[in-house]
Order: C-alpha cells, then structure tokens, then sequence
C-alpha cells in the first residue's frame, strides 16, 4: 500500500514536471504556483526550472512543518523532490505542433493528471497550495482555496507583465482545464447521481429502481407544504446512465412527478464500488 501510494506521487510528479519542460515553459505559459513562477524566472534571468523549485520550497517546508502535519509533510516533501529531480532531467521534446491553444490543452491535461495522482495520495507538489496554509494561520477568515486563487493570480498577472495578455489568456484557458482534470482524477470512477422523487406513483418507480435496475431506494416519509398530504418520497444513489432511464420512467407514469438530481462526490458499498 505504501510502495503504490509513494508510486502514484511519483507518476504524478513526472506528469507535472513533463507538462512544464515540454509544453508550458516553450509556450511560455506561466499558469501559476511555484512552476509558473519558475518558468517566469527561467525566462528572465535563466536560472533552471528544478532550482527555482527547490529555492522557493526550502524556505515554505520549514515555515509550513507545524501546518501540514508530520504525515502529509513528508509525502509532500517527497512530492516535491521527484518534482524538482524530473524538472532536472526531463528535455524538451519536438512535441508541439505550433497551436499554442493545442499545445497548452495538451499540457494541461497531463498537468492536471499528475496533480490528481498527488492530491489523490492526501499530499502536495509544496508551492501555492502550502503557502495559502500557512498565511491561513494568520488570517483564518480567508479560506485556503481563496488565499491559493491570490497566490495563482499574483504569479498569472506577472506572467501577463512579461509574456503578454494573449499568453495570459492561454494560460487562465490551460489553468481551467488543469483544475477541471484534476477533479475527475480525484473523483475516478466513483462519482454517482443522488435522485429525490415525490410522485403518486412511487411504489411502481419503486418496483423499477429495484427490480429493473437493480439498485437500492429508501422511502422517506413527506408532507406537502401546502396541501397538509402525507407522501413518501424516494431516495437512492444512482450511475449517470441509471439516473437517464429512471427520469424516463418518472415521466412515463406520472408526468406531474418531482424529481431532484444532485451530484454525488464519491459513492461507495453494495453496488458501488468497495471501500478499501
């Protein structure tokens, strides 16, 4: 269990460091956090990608020790090493096709499938994220994710100084991508619908849900704010194609029915997957 979590950290750490050396420094697309900032630095004074990395994240690990705790501080230490050994002996490669869009969404992708891999493993890769811990502990009214926006905007609105708008706007693009890639790593495949029905027909649903479907459904018990009527509403988990095929069949019996779908993060037990 140890050797796969500290394997996945180093998938992810090769992912990121690639995604830099190949896509984002050449593009010149500084997307924020301590890698952006590295690119920023590489361009204007040539210090190395993994010495930017290293120089910036000494000073945050001995601040940030108390903030991480002992267990993740180690694993994003270790995080942060592979990066910067990866920003170190990855080489540019003629990966790019000279669609700066193309080539920044490729990068992402691979940017934001390694940070996943690292999240997933209750870790960082250090930088933006640690120091939005830290400066947190003194000023707790401002949330962690808010502070990482700050961090990540400063170090955008630098590259936007040096690189240009049009490779700012690139970069906020290839930024939303990353984030939005990281989620669905950190989701996997356990992400499910959570459906609320109140219908007249609810014992047929019902019926439905668990003969055809094959899926558990709680009745919870209702009352109509208005009309005072005791009613039973459902209530069960369902894949993304269940939840399709049950509002059709909602709608097929009881064209006045109520339906609520909600997105479920993670869904685990009988049907689902296992909890391990």
């Amino acid at each position: 269990m140890i050797a796969k979590r500290y394997g996945l950290m180093t998938v992810g750490a090769f992912l990121m460091a690639f995604s830099v050396v190949v896509y984002f420094n050449p593009l010149e697309l500084v997307t924020g956090g301590v890698t952006g900032l590295a690119i920023l630095l590489e361009h204007l004074f040539h210090i190395p990608l993994w010495l930017v990395n290293v120089a910036v994240n000494i000073p945050l690990f001995i601040i940030g020790y108390k903030v991480l705790g002992k267990l993740i501080f180690y694993r994003t230490v270790y995080a942060t090493v592979c990066l910067s050994v990866f920003l170190g002996l990855i080489r540019p490669l003629p990966l790019l096709t000279g669609d700066v869009l193309v080539d920044g969404l490729c990068g992402g992708v691979i940017m934001g499938g390694g940070l996943g891999l690292i999240f997933l493993q209750n870790a960082s890769s250090g930088g933006a994220d640690m120091t939005a811990q830290i400066i947190n502990r003194r000023i707790p009214h401002i949330s962690v994710p808010k502070l990482m926006a700050i961090v990540d905007g400063i170090i955008i609105l630098f590259g936007i100084g040096v690189f240009g708008l049009r490779n700012g706007i690139y970069a906020l693009i290839v930024l939303f991508v990353m984030t939005k890639v990281s989620d669905l790593v950190l989701e996997g495949p356990n992400h499910a619908k959570l459906m609320y029905i109140i219908s007249n027909e609810e014992k047929a649903l019902a019926e439905y849900i668990t003969g055809q479907l094959g899926r558990g459904v709680t009745r919870v018990p209702a009352q109509g704010g208005y009309t005072g009527c005791p009613k039973q509403m459902l209530l069960c988990a369902l894949s993304s194609k269940e939840m399709v095929n049950v509002k059709r069949k909602i709608y097929e019996l009881d064209d006045r029915a109520i339906c609520f779908v909600g997105d479920i993060r993670e869904a685990y037990g009988e049907g689902f997957t296992k909890y391990s």
